[in-house]
């Protein structure tokens, strides 16, 4: 009824509900129909987490083989608060990619609870920006930093390229995780471009593999 006035009187639709509608169809065109959404039962700001299953040989020539990646669905219908006078040109609307072997719940919590950060915190999240999180994954795993980098599957890096809200457009970035040594790297001085330099040697998967053994 709200939308019905609102075009009744000329004022413009509310920007969120289309950008979610061509964010589900953007979606649906690259990845096809999803396993399974987790959905967000928070109402002040809903951040879904869809669950498609994908052959990484396929999508990636120096990919891993079967998996699953985790995207948020929501976390772009709001823009992160940049600092002030940043004239930068990364994006205030984005979206996550989680690329793992199997839609563990706690990585579906931990992709949300990472959505979620800046609008809690002010803060925001753009390339090479690492997030401790408050504990690992998988209580066996040594890998409990995120780092966001941006995606290296073509199908992915330009999945919402025609996506915006407010002038900004929707830019995506895959999370990725580190150790504690790894972590100190990339925070140091020219730290981040070392360990990308560190993945290429060691050949990292570009699927989570949280036995892998830490590059430090």
């Amino acid at each position: 009824m709200l939308q019905r006035l609102r075009t009744l009187m000329g004022a413009a639709p509310d920007p969120v509900p289309a950008l979610a509608a061509a964010r589900a169809a953007a979606l649906q065109a690259a990845l096809g129909e999803p396993d399974r959404i987790d959905r967000d039962s928070d109402r002040q700001h809903r951040i879904d987490v869809h669950v498609y299953a994908r052959n990484f040989v396929e999508a990636c020539v120096d990919g891993d083989d079967e998996g699953y990646v985790l995207v948020t669905s929501g976390m772009s219908d709001r823009l992160m608060p940049m600092p002030d006078g940043y004239d930068g040109d990364e994006s205030a609307a984005r979206e996550l990619f989680w690329y793992v072997r199997a839609p563990h719940p706690a990585f579906i919590e931990q992709l949300r609870w990472l959505a979620k950060l800046p609008f809690a915190e002010g803060s925001w999240l753009g390339y090479g920006h690492t997030v401790p999180l408050p504990e690992p994954p998988l209580a066996a795993s040594p890998f409990s930093t995120f780092l966001l980098l941006p995606p290296v599957v073509a199908t992915d890096r330009h999945l919402f390229d025609n996506l915006h809200l407010h002038g900004q457009g929707v830019e995506p970035l895959v999370v990725h995780l580190v150790s504690d040594a790894e972590y100190d790297l990339v925070r140091s001085d020219e730290g981040l471009d070392v360990f990308l330099d560190l993945l290429d040697v060691h050949r990292y998967p570009l699927v989570f593999d949280p036995a892998r053994p830490s590059y430090l």
